[in-house]
């Protein structure tokens, strides 16, 4: 085959160690085969020449586009599949007549709120020969006779069809729409959909519209979201992941983070009580608030990351494997939860014991039963949908055999986990999503409906909550992992992610009310915190780098220095210790261009300078002879002092969207800055960046998919003409 014939063999490279410390374990070829040819004395001013004009033909394309997407959201839609549906919608009209259609369509709706909440246009009294006396009583009617039961059955049912609905499927329908509205809301201000929830909740709730008179009326759905919820947890809770991918310090920090916390902030809280500062009646009221004010919310502080592309990051990875192991201390908790009411030493042995027996028999069905039926399942979409939820609910109903007791919602997650090692995890997880969306929503509707207008008192508990929580996790998530050799930004940044109340607290107190441990006065001071710490930490997340370089700044001038430090590792000898290339910032592309100089030129690895912060990474680059300082590229005083003289060439091959605190137009300037006379390429994502960039001052732009796309047709034009017989594709390869 020609791919093979084309591909050159290799030896085992040294440098596969380097991958198990970089961000991502797999490397990636993303147009690193072409992807520049470095020299001494200058930049290939022929290939240069050839990509300016194909990027200004890219460019031109690309701008005529420019306009259309400024103009309307229509751009964001697939054109091929709704240009009619967008053509005869609001959207293909001017901004007034759109204003004008949202806002009719918009009081309609409010219009209908109003209506149920007011019972505008009710149904009379009388309906079908009967008095309508809701559900309730028509069902309890009392009449003499088979056939007077079966007239109050038949008339039930003509109510029914005749435009009654039931009281439950009617307050699933209001929050719902209600709870979407509010989401459509958070989301358009940038905050987590889950307050739109909340938000709803409180609307239909019997604070405001009244609609839904009580939680009590969703109570059955919202657990059965609880227990969704937790299965989708248990699903992406990886452990093996933790162990393997996230690193000893996020390992030995996540278990030390959680109940470190958790017992400082429960003494705090139990000398506020003591004070006067009330966390609801009860005598666990303190406990609880403690407890779960240990727990950092997962769903959004991973759809946060995810959307920074932080996830697989130093700091992410910190902040997963601390978050994973708090997943692994909930279960330890909801068991604990059963007990506390009684709490003997039996007791807890027993409920222990059958939490190990329960895990052993979730992990022996997932090892050697469930393979074969997932197999058997795998064609079939919506078989394995069943079989997810099937298995789900066989440890439900296994964790509440009389003799076991534990909680269904330990069951789910235990469940979840069982099946996280399997490669159908994510499948499972694509498809139970939308089920769980439902429920989900409702669950967290149902805590709105809860929450009574503030009160002074509850206001005070959540603001010193919050303050304490955001306090404390300092001692408890950046103390411990720089005694365990982490490094001082990844420690801070990490801590900046987890700063908040998380959905496992909402989980335990919402439980405890149910046990009866807590009033509902405790979990109202929770939700109100998780709302707090939800809106903190969706601006927090999006600014962590800035609130590091700030506090590393306000550090620096208390000690009297510099805000950043070039630490030097694998130093050469003097006379050798500049370097000609100065690499800024280490990733895939890096890696694999010193895959290459190693396999093909390994001398040429002694001109490499990198700039990174990653410690592991640079140790084992300078077992291979290349210069390596640790510091952040963002930092000009970083730059001046890891070389004493300006080298020939910079390059960065990480793209904006990787990159934290800088960007390649910033890196361009910077090396103007500091070292005018180098050379210097950097990487874009379009051919727009790309102009900015050349218009910056940058000698090189890299953009990979262009060159992955050139050295595709390359290969297939020259190896590929006997693959195609079709004419038009053997005109086009010829060309």
């Amino acid at each position: 085959m020609f791919w093979q014939e084309s591909q050159p063999k290799r030896t085992k490279s040294k440098l596969v160690d380097i991958m198990d410390a970089m961000p991502q374990a797999e490397p990636s070829e993303d147009g690193t085969e072409d992807s520049y040819a470095p020299t001494t004395s200058g930049m290939n001013r022929r290939m240069l020449a050839s990509q300016r004009k194909s990027f200004e033909t890219d460019v031109d394309h690309d701008l005529l586009q420019l306009p259309s997407r400024q103009k309307s959201l229509s751009s964001f839609l697939n054109r091929n599949v709704n240009a009619m549906v967008v053509k005869s919608s609001a959207l293909s009209m001017t901004r007034g007549a759109q204003a004008l259609i949202y806002s009719i369509a918009f009081a309609f709706v409010i219009f209908v709120l109003v209506a149920t909440a007011t019972h505008l246009g009710a149904a009379p009294e009388c309906v079908g020969g009967e008095c309508h006396k809701g559900h309730e009583e028509v069902l309890g009617a009392q009449i003499d006779g088979d056939l007077g039961h079966h007239a109050a059955d038949h008339g039930a049912h003509v109510r029914r069809l005749g435009g009654g609905v039931a009281p439950l499927i009617k307050y699933v329908a209001v929050t719902l729409v209600v709870s979407g509205l509010c989401a459509m809301a958070a989301h358009t201000v940038k905050q987590p959909l889950i307050l739109g929830y909340l938000a709803g909740g409180v609307l239909v709730g019997p604070n405001v519209l009244n609609i839904v008179e009580s939680h009590v009326a969703l109570s059955e759905m919202t657990h059965l979201g609880l227990i969704f919820l937790l299965f989708m947890i248990g699903l992406e809770l990886d452990v093996k992941a933790l162990v393997f991918k996230m690193g000893k310090v996020a390992c030995l920090t996540g278990l030390v983070q959680l109940p470190l916390c958790s017992a400082i902030m429960a003494g705090i809280f139990v000398g506020l009580e003591a004070a006067g500062v009330s966390f609801g009646p009860g005598q666990y009221a303190a406990l609880y608030c403690g407890v779960t004010a240990g727990f950092s919310s997962t769903m959004m502080v991973v759809k946060l990351l995810g959307q920074k592309s932080e996830a697989d990051s130093m700091a992410g990875r910190m902040t997963m494997g601390i978050l994973i192991c708090q997943d692994i201390w909930a279960i330890a908790v909801l068991a604990l939860q059963v007990n506390l009411s009684h709490p003997t030493a039996v007791g807890i042995v027993k409920t222990f014991a059958w939490l190990f027996a329960l895990i052993a028999f979730a992990l022996g069905y997932a090892k050697f039963v469930m393979p074969a039926a997932l197999y058997y399942a795998s064609k079939s979409v919506e078989l394995m949908l069943v079989l997810s939820l099937a298995w789900c609910f066989f440890i439900c109903v296994v964790a509440g055999l009389p003799f076991v007791g534990l909680p269904m919602e330990v069951a789910a997650l235990v469940a979840g986990i069982a099946l996280a090692t399997f490669p159908y995890s994510a499948e499972f997880n694509a498809k139970i999503k939308y089920i769980r969306d439902f429920f989900f929503t409702l669950f967290f509707a149902g805590m709105g409906m809860m929450l009574p207008l503030p009160r002074p008192r509850d206001v005070l508990a959540c603001v010193l909550m919050s303050v304490m929580l955001v306090a404390f996790r300092w001692v408890g998530c950046y103390l411990p992992c720089m005694l365990f050799g982490g490094v001082s930004r990844v420690a801070t940044i990490a801590t900046i992610n987890i700063s908040q109340i998380g959905e496992f607290a909402l989980v335990i107190c919402s439980l405890g009310v149910r046990h009866g441990h807590i009033d509902e006065e405790t979990l109202e001071i929770v939700i109100f915190t998780f709302a707090l710490t939800a809106i903190a930490t969706s601006l927090m997340i999006r600014n962590n780098f800035a609130l590091y370089k700030r506090g590393a700044a306000f550090l620096a001038k208390l000690r009297g220095g510099e805000a950043e430090a070039a630490e030097a590792i694998g130093r050469a000898e003097s006379g050798e210790d500049d370097r000609d290339i100065v690499l800024v910032g280490f990733y895939k592309i890096a890696f694999m261009l010193f895959a290459e100089f190693e396999t093909k030129t390994p001398e040429l690895l002694k001109a490499f300078h990198v700039v990174d912060f990653n410690k592991t990474v640079l140790a084992k680059l300078a077992n291979l002879g290349i210069k390596c300082t640790v510091g952040d590229i963002a930092s000009a005083e970083v730059w001046s002092r890891s070389q004493t003289s300006p080298p020939r060439i910079v390059i960065s091959t990480i793209p904006d969207t990787l990159l934290q605190g800088i960007n390649n137009e910033g890196i361009v300037k910077l090396s103007r800055q500091v070292w005018p006379t180098a050379k210097v390429i950097v990487t874009a994502d379009s051919p727009h960046q790309a102009k900015e960039l050349y218009t910056a001052g940058a000698d090189y732009v890299l953009r990979m998919a262009k060159l992955s796309a050139e050295r595709l047709h390359e290969l297939l034009s020259e190896h590929g003409q006997g693959a195609f017989e079709h004419s038009q594709l053997q005109e086009l390869f010829s060309s």
